[in-house]
């Protein structure tokens, strides 16, 4: 059964989309475990209070606020109308294998896990996290082989078609965005040490601006006319095609963009402290060379240009024979 159509975009649309709730099992499924997931991760910040500790309040938010975006994804009218129209198809997938990734990272759950749980599951969940499965997953080309590989053929090779076809592998291919999604973010923006990786902030960054060329691709093959033959004459007009796709351009772009702030300015810090270490090394050589420029005997002690002093072996006037 399609939607009802939506008016001009504006506010009203916006509203209409957002307040036209989905049905099925899914929906309620998936409500429920946001809402264990909400639940878990404030009781654990109030164990952390309870102990005398402190949780950043960003991170408490980022977490929040990635719930709210799967919410959208899944419990709002986006999935409705992502039937109908490709824009909202977009954005859909674009809060599931970005925007909810991006802030879950950032939230930072395995450590609050790690600090809350009993010393027995703590060692359990560490040999799980720093297991091979975790470390062959979380490496950049297996979770970028799989999260683009997913994209490519759901957006160009009729997966799209497919799954719509078929509601319980919609939400099954769904839960793989998310899941890739966070792989992929994870390295780049967490401070949970998983796999037993963990990346300096310039690898970080070109980690998370790996991915741009990749969407580019997409958008540009969408936008040409790529999915001509399979999505626009079963499920979208080639206009809204071309429009989603400028719009996943757009929007992928500067998610990018944003979440590779952080390891840049990680990156900036790490070297303005590495240059004030070296300010200091050579202000402590110039204070050295200060104070012993002149020796006991009076004279100017000659100062190599790596620092070392050149002190003669005598400085005393030679003896003339005069006496008196």
């Amino acid at each position: 059964m399609r939607p009802p159509p939506l008016p001009p975009f504006g506010i009203r649309a916006v509203w209409t989309v957002l307040t036209a709730f989905p049905s099925g099992p899914w929906v309620v499924a998936s409500l429920v475990a946001e809402l264990v997931a909400v639940g878990w991760y404030l009781h654990a910040v109030g164990v952390l209070r309870s102990r005398g500790r402190t949780w950043p309040a960003t991170r408490t938010a980022a977490f929040m606020v990635g719930v709210f975006c799967v919410a959208l994804a899944w419990q709002s009218g986006i999935p409705v109308y992502a039937g109908s129209i490709f824009s909202i198809h977009i954005i859909q997938h674009l809060l599931l294998m970005s925007v909810a990734p991006i802030l879950f990272a950032l939230s930072s759950p395995v450590t609050l896990a790690m600090q809350t749980t009993t010393r027995a599951r703590k060692v359990a969940a560490l040999r799980l996290l720093h297991g091979r499965t975790v470390r062959t997953l979380t490496h950049p080309l297996v979770s970028g082989a799989g999260n683009y590989g997913l994209m490519f053929w759901f957006f160009l090779d009729g997966g799209i078609v497919v799954s719509m076809a078929h509601p319980a592998m919609m939400d099954a291919v769904n839960c793989l965005f998310l899941f890739f999604g966070c792989l992929v973010w994870w390295p780049v923006l967490s401070v949970d040490y998983l796999g037993r990786r963990r990346y300096l902030p310039p690898v970080r960054l070109l980690l998370g601006l790996s991915g741009m060329p990749f969407d580019t691709v997409l958008a540009i093959s969408l936008l040409a006319g790529g999915a001509s033959t399979s999505i626009a004459p079963t499920m979208y007009t080639l206009t809204s095609v071309q429009e989603g796709a400028a719009v996943f351009w757009i929007f992928a772009m500067n998610i990018a963009a944003l979440g590779s702030i952080l390891p840049a300015r990680q990156w900036l810090a790490g070297e303005r402290r590495k240059s004030g270490r070296n300010d200091d090394v050579l202000d402590q050589r110039a204070v050295v060379r200060n104070e012993s420029r002149y020796g006991w005997w009076g004279t100017e002690v000659p100062i190599e240009a790596d620092g070392t002093m050149r002190v003669p072996w005598s400085t005393a006037e030679p003896d003339t024979g005069r006496v008196g």
